[in-house]
């Protein structure tokens, strides 16, 4: 396994906590001088850090796993600084990072958004390149979709699909084996790139576009991460008709059967809400997790749904006393009474100032006491989980 050490600033700090023994979650990176180690000398091929994330991780057991997200880097010959692709593995005792190719010269930087792991050989990570764009009406960044292919050794970007539309994302991804993989994301025109859900497939050797369902309200959409019970039965959940005005949105799912996507219909509490994860531990067997609006003084509040083949039902999810904004963006299930699902939160709105994390027993949620480092940014993106214990 090929490492790399890179040089991180002393008070910025790039971590995984471990929520239990047998999961692990991926965590944003924020300031903190009190927490943060000196940093050690670079090598001469280093780039300068000044700010990182981990956004997944995916396990494959409890002494492999693979991390993903970006950080904001300096440019080799010059004064700027750009994000770049960042990938970090564990081995049941420590992290290290892993170098993982940022396409150029055609970009301008690029992140990491979510990985699945089939084996500790196999791992498959998805997210975007950065492209600058100038166009009537201003100058514009446009996501472009990427993919990157780890065979146990080294991290290669794998061509995805060709599309309708210039714009495009990927922001999950879910593999049942080296040659069986679903991503899903949003894609559109360049100043407005969630006019569409996305969705490709991948077969061994190349990624294949799979038509989804059209919006039925107008606004943004996007599909942000997938589950797949089997090669005939992946779910995929995610926003629609987001109003740019109000910022109101409503739940999404979508369901692949093995050869079309149909659009399920979801609850959304107080009529504005998200879903960010979804996990499937069998065919008639999901629950997601996200955020809705908020009653009384609370904002935001913590969301779950759960799929039993006819209909997505919520279930009722625990907030953070202190917490007016709190959200789920990671949930992993080793069983259908065994799930863990991470998030942040915050007194006001702004940065996550604490992180979130709950346990399903099957019934109900219960609120788990997570650690926070106490940085400006604390949240816990993504969630993996080896086993129950």
């Amino acid at each position: 396994m090929t490492s790399h050490t890179w040089s991180l600033p002393s008070g910025w700090l790039t971590r995984a906590a471990a929520v239990t023994a047998a999961c692990l979650a991926a965590l944003s990176v924020g300031t903190s001088a009190a927490t943060a180690a000196p940093a050690k000398p670079a090598a001469p091929e280093s780039p300068q850090v000044i700010n990182a994330s981990l956004t997944g991780v995916s396990c494959s057991s409890t002494t492999s796993c693979m991390a993903v997200g970006w950080f904001q880097g300096s440019v080799p010959g010059t004064s700027a600084y750009e994000q770049q692709t960042l990938t970090e593995s564990w081995n049941g005792t420590t992290w290290a990072v892993v170098h993982s190719p940022t396409p150029g010269p055609s970009s301008d930087g690029a992140v990491l958004n979510a990985v699945s792991c089939a084996s500790s050989s196999n791992c498959m990570a998805v997210g975007d390149r950065l492209v600058t764009r100038t166009q009537t009406g201003g100058i514009y960044v446009v996501d472009k979709p990427l993919a990157e292919a780890w065979n146990g050794h080294k991290w290669s970007v794998v061509p995805t699909a060709k599309l309708a539309y210039i714009g495009a994302s990927l922001n999950g991804v879910a593999c049942l084996s080296s040659s069986s993989c679903i991503a899903v994301g949003n894609e559109g025109t360049v100043p407005k790139p969630y006019l569409l859900t996305l969705a490709e497939a991948w077969n061994g050797t190349a990624w294949k576009s799979v038509a989804t369902p059209r919006p039925v309200t107008r606004g943004g959409t996007s599909l942000s991460a997938v589950s797949c019970a089997s090669s005939t039965a992946c779910m995929a959940v995610g926003y629609d008709g987001f109003n740019y005005g109000t910022g109101a949105e409503a739940t999404l799912a979508e369901h692949w059967d093995g050869t079309a996507w149909d659009r399920l219909s979801t609850p959304t509490p107080n009529a504005n809400g998200s879903l960010n994860g979804v996990t499937c531990v069998a065919v008639h067997a999901c629950l997601a997790v996200g955020s809705h609006a908020g009653k009384g003084n609370r904002a935001t509040g913590t969301l779950s749904e759960q799929w039993q083949g006819t209909g997505w039902k919520v279930q009722p999810t625990p907030d953070p006393a202190t917490a007016n904004f709190a959200d789920l963006d990671s949930i992993s299930c080793t069983g259908p009474t065994a799930c863990m699902a991470t998030g942040g939160g915050a007194a006001e709105e702004g940065e996550s100032g604490l992180t979130v994390a709950q346990v399903w027993n099957g019934m109900t949620w219960r609120l788990l006491k997570s650690p926070a480092p106490g940085s400006y940014s604390d949240e816990l993106f993504g969630v993996s989980c080896a086993s129950a214990s």
